[in-house]
């Protein structure tokens, strides 16, 4: 806990800085002469906060690399944070104070209402934004606008890349449960994973699944009681479930003595990741699967992963980092590839570029599918459980499962529908 508040410190107190650097507000630099400014919109404060710090290191990190590496067109990149408290007025107001300042390129949209609002009003500010956390399959279909990519997976990816993670892992665990939100994110990511185990089991298992409905829960709920007698009668042994911070953590803790651990054999986790496991240590569920955006381990023989790890170990004495150091760094890298392949930091001519590329990262070479510019790249799932003596926890296995057959039909415009 002390290492975490060091370095927030330590964060808030660099952002600070770089802050004060910048100069009075609306100070703009002439085109090719001072730095390259791009704007990093966070949830510093609010519901959301404790995911900032990776995110705002990783992107300092991959800022200093590419000024180490001498800038882009003979000029510095410099990044300006602001707080987007997870809030979607608050985003918009964050990202039009930078705009006014002549930033015309940003990466954020962390948690999808975010992502949303940050995103729809890219298009009319002549802007560019690539999104580093929300998987809501929205972005990419109905809410599509070229101004927008995504360098995470979606939502449809990565629940179809568990479930055949699942059929690979556990061909003879057939009978499968899920525990989701009562809201259409929560119907659309079981449609997508249960559609995942009736492709995958079949075809690798060569058995069919059998699929119980899911059961469904209120976000914020302090009692889960009934959900978990609900799935105590179901001839469930595997679960998928999307319950996110401290709903999962009360359900955990009020289902262990009612023995839902003992019945359920494997968890497959939409994303809580390296954060459930910090908190519930020993007391995590075994063979307890969780998609993650960026794991470390799974990319030492990239020499981008290798470098971003041996930065944040460096800076921080972390040698477990989460999931949310990679994206940001990728997407800092995603904008700096373009800024190059296009010969200036015009929105269109950027665009253009980032349609066309592909770029090293942290996650080995990646592009964008230039209909919907969703991220093709691997989706990384990595298997946790409880470990004697410290930390508690251990990371005892990961996949990286092939996302470019599992993006689903690029659909710009329209909704994605899922058979």
């Amino acid at each position: 806990m002390s290492a975490t508040i060091s370095r927030r410190g330590l964060l808030a107190g660099a952002a600070g800085l770089g802050a004060a650097a910048l100069g009075a507000p609306g100070r703009v630099f002439a085109q090719g002469t001072g730095p390259i400014r791009i704007g990093v919109l966070l949830p510093l404060t609010g519901s959301q906060a404790t995911y900032a710090p990776d995110c705002q290191l990783s992107a300092q990190i991959a800022a200093d690399q590419i000024n180490a590496a001498g800038g882009l067109l003979g000029r510095k990149l410099e990044i300006v944070f602001r707080d987007d408290k997870a809030n979607p007025n608050a985003a918009i107001a964050a990202a039009k104070e930078l705009m006014g300042e002549g930033i015309n390129l940003f990466v954020g949209g962390l948690n999808t209402p975010s992502a949303l609002a940050i995103a729809g009003i890219m298009p009319d500010s002549k802007a560019a934004l690539i999104t580093i956390g929300s998987v809501a399959d929205s972005l990419t279909h109905e809410s599509f606008n070229r101004n927008f990519f995504r360098i995470t997976d979606s939502a449809y990816t990565r629940a179809q890349a568990q479930a055949r993670l699942a059929a690979e892992q556990y061909p003879d665990l057939t009978q499968w449960g899920g525990m989701l939100p009562d809201v259409e994110f929560g119907h659309a990511l079981w449609r997508s994973y249960s559609a995942g185990l009736k492709t995958f089991y079949p075809a690798l298992a060569k058995k069919p699944p059998q699929i119980s409905e899911p059961v469904l829960f209120k976000f914020g709920a302090i009692d889960f009681k009934n959900q978990i007698s609900a799935v105590m009668r179901q001839p469930v042994e595997g679960i998928y479930q999307s319950l996110t911070g401290e709903d999962f953590l009360t359900m955990i803790t009020q289902a262990r003595p009612l023995g839902f651990t003992r019945k359920i054999k494997v968890f497959m986790d939409l994303s809580g990741e390296l954060v459930f496991a910090r908190v519930l240590k020993q007391n995590l569920p075994d063979n307890f699967w969780s998609g993650t955006h960026w794991y470390y381990d799974a990319y030492m023989d990239v020499k981008a992963s290798r470098d971003l790890y041996d930065e944040y170990v460096k800076r921080t004495g972390d040698k477990m980092p989460s999931g949310y150091v990679g994206p940001a760094h990728m997407a800092l890298n995603a904008f700096a590839n373009a800024i190059k392949a296009a010969g200036q930091t015009g929105t269109d001519a950027v665009i253009g570029a980032l349609e066309a590329i592909e770029f090293e990262s942290a996650k080995g070479r990646i592009k964008f599918r230039k209909e919907d510019h969703q991220v093709v790249a691997d989706v990384n799932v990595i298997k946790l459980g409880p470990k004697d003596g410290e930390p508690g926890w251990q990371v005892s296995a990961h996949a990286k499962v092939p996302g470019a057959d599992l993006l689903g039909p690029p659909t710009p415009g329209k909704a994605l529908v899922i058979e």
